[in-house]
């Protein structure tokens, strides 16, 4: 199993709809939510997901196709 720290960014318009859920149900990867920042008007989370790398670059494609920002975290590492 492969994993990839992301940074997602979401619209407005897309704040309040369970896309990590319904994306998690669709396709077989896990997530990992390590840092969110959430308002009214713009969200954004990182995390790392899980998954074969078909699997994972899928979901990338499926999120961005619903209007959320994907960004890669490599290099980067996540503080407790």
């Amino acid at each position: 199993m492969d994993s990839m720290k992301l940074k997602l960014i979401y619209p407005e318009d897309k704040i309040k709809e369970p896309l990590l859920s319904k994306m998690c149900k669709t396709f077989d990867v896990d997530i990992n939510i390590r840092k969110a920042n959430v308002q009214e008007n713009i969200g954004w989370l990182e995390l790392e997901m899980k998954g074969s790398d078909e699997e994972i670059e899928r979901a990338i494609n499926w999120l961005v196709e619903h209007g959320v920002e994907v960004s890669p975290l490599e290099g980067q590492v996540f503080t407790e």
